[in-house]
């Protein structure tokens, strides 16, 4: 069968596509992506374990505390009911250890509604001047809350809709573990796109 554009996750941090025709997937990518935390986003279809190729799908990722692979505890492939392919891609790419992922994890609110708000930009097209405004006042000022930042960038389009779009390329980082409000830490920067960040 073969995969549609929307089955197929496309993010900075990762080297290439990645199939996630589940939600549970695409949400965790999307999280993944958008946290400051995370490095590196590695995909591994198959291992060879005991001379037999075995589907995995495995995600591996690199985080500030370690490499784990991620184990999709609702959603494990057909041919790996027992994630012991899974284990196999955690010990090949020398992990810290594996993270099991459940639907519940996911959908814990309200960083499942903040990073689908966020992640809904990422198609958006920034200005050069949008883009310097941001970023200029980001420089200078340093990790704000949001609502300061809109007040001190003057942008074409809504101030809130550039940062998102700049976080889902790693322009920018926000902090969505209290939700999206005016609250929420932007900061310059991101690991991704090697860019440094200090006192997170």
């Amino acid at each position: 069968m073969k995969k549609t554009a929307a089955a197929l996750f496309v993010s900075f941090k990762a080297s290439r596509a990645i199939p996630c025709s589940l939600p549970l997937r695409r949400d965790f990518l999307v999280q993944s992506t958008l946290d400051a935390g995370v490095r590196d986003i590695a995909y591994h279809p198959v291992v060879v374990l005991d001379d037999h190729a075995i589907r995995t799908d495995a995600i591996v990722v690199d985080r500030d505390d370690g490499r784990y692979a991620i184990d999709f505890v609702d959603a494990r492939p057909p041919e790996d009911p027992r994630a012991e392919g899974l284990l196999q891609v955690g010990f090949e790419q020398r992990c810290s250890g594996m993270i099991a992922v459940t639907t519940a994890d996911m959908g814990r609110e309200p960083l499942l509604s903040a990073a689908r708000e966020v992640w809904f930009h990422a198609g958006m097209t920034v200005t050069a001047d949008d883009r310097a405004q941001v970023l200029h006042v980001l420089d200078c000022e340093g990790p704000i809350p949001l609502r300061s930042l809109q007040s001190l960038a003057v942008t074409r389009r809504d101030p809130a809709q550039v940062v998102y779009a700049l976080a889902c390329e790693g322009s920018v980082s926000i902090d969505l573990r209290a939700g999206l409000d005016g609250r929420a830490i932007v900061r310059g920067g991101s690991l991704g796109l090697g860019g440094l960040r200090y006192g997170t």
